[in-house]
């Protein structure tokens, strides 16, 4: 297994680093807006008169523009977290993702208890631990947060010599911010009682600034150098103008799939929405 053997990784490492990868994903994001795949839209058409009305929306455009956006944001979301998870922990601060070739060839990381576990760290000190990667206070749900507390227990007692230290990192906000969930996950209750074992002094949560400077072995500034790192990505790659002419073909696309819906007086029936949606 891989050797972070590098105290801390240096500001100017983790900027260009940072910085390369920013730049390649807004060219993957670039890619999605080329192909304006309408397609792959998915609109509700019993919720759409709603939306209309509770965002004060006028037309088939302006209604277009907000459902292409929230399209996007879901994609961007999505994607922004793999960018971190594939590209970024691994490349610039030299963690090992755990991913299929990977747990296959590394027994027991391919056993389920390991599905959660996203990377393996082993510090320049031998310290071995584990990752499991979360985008926000709101990524665990009751069900995850008590599986999760199963499986770390599981990890823990079967296979001790994978590692001395689990963590579950965040981020972005801050820890007090989290949800009770990131609790129960430790196995600790608060009011209601949940069948969870107390791992609180085997599992951490580390979560914004702890998080990151967890990652770069206690360098508290870390998170500033990766925001400055996807500041100077921005400023290179100039997206802004490629991207709103793309959008405007995007939604052009997605104005003609639904043109039909449009009356004589210019109202939008909802009916014949719901027709071309669900036939």
């Amino acid at each position: 297994m891989a050797i972070n053997s590098n105290p801390v990784i240096s500001e100017i490492k983790v900027k260009t680093g940072v910085k390369k990868w920013v730049e390649w994903w807004i060219g993957k994001r670039k890619e999605k807006l080329e192909k304006h795949l309408s397609g792959t839209m998915s609109i509700n058409p019993f919720l759409a008169p709603i939306i209309f009305d509770y965002h004060g929306l006028d037309d088939l455009e302006s209604l277009t523009k907000l459902y292409i956006t929230s399209h996007l944001m879901i994609g961007n979301n999505t994607g922004f977290g793999k960018l971190i998870d594939e590209k970024i922990l691994p490349n610039v601060f030299g963690f090992v993702k755990l991913d299929k070739n990977y747990r296959l060839t590394n027994y027991p990381l391919i056993e389920p208890c390991f599905d959660e576990i996203d990377h393996f760290i082993e510090r320049q000190n031998g310290k071995k631990e584990l990752l499991s990667l979360k985008a926000g206070r709101w990524t665990i749900q009751l069900t995850m947060a008590v599986q999760l507390n199963s499986s770390f227990n599981e990890i823990l007692n079967k296979y001790p010599k994978i590692s001395n230290n689990l963590v579950v990192g965040v981020f972005y906000g801050k820890s007090e911010h989290l949800t009770d969930k990131y609790d129960i996950l430790r196995g600790i209750n608060r009011g209601a009682h949940h069948n969870v074992v107390d791992l609180k002094d085997k599992v951490q949560v580390h979560s914004g600034r702890e998080f990151w400077s967890w990652v770069n072995n206690g360098e508290r500034n870390t998170q500033e150098w990766v925001l400055n790192g996807i500041i100077e990505a921005t400023e290179k790659v100039n997206i802004r103008e490629v991207s709103e002419n793309l959008f405007r073909v995007f939604q052009n696309s997605v104005l003609k799939h639904y043109d039909a819906i449009y009356e004589d007086d210019e109202k939008i029936n909802w009916q014949k929405l719901l027709k071309i949606i669900n036939g």
